[in-house]
């Protein structure tokens, strides 16, 4: 059962990032993670005052399918890491 969930949630990011081809998408992008919260309703939700919300299982998705070679990545520097961000993050693209 997990595993057939695994696979929806991959193939849905899978769709959302071929409709949103100009979109970066990683686990900060607020749009594609509340999309994804709106289609799912992950338990796992750690909510701010701004920003996106954080949803582990989104990047465990994300890092999956860079595995499996269905998407690529590259690494961003971020520029307000001060702000309780990361100073970089992986971008993906199919």
């Amino acid at each position: 059962m997990y595993w057939y969930i695994a696979m929806e949630e991959k193939e849905w990011i899978l769709h959302y990032m071929s409709t949103h081809v100009n979109e970066p998408i990683d686990m900060y992008n607020e749009n594609f993670v509340l999309c994804y919260i709106g289609q799912f309703h992950p338990e796992n939700i750690k909510w701010f005052p701004y920003g996106a919300p954080n949803v582990p299982e989104i990047n465990q998705y994300l890092v999956q399918l860079y595995k499996d070679k269905k998407v690529k990545r590259y690494r961003h520097y971020n520029n307000c890491w001060r702000d309780g961000y990361p100073k970089w993050f992986y971008i993906y693209y199919l």
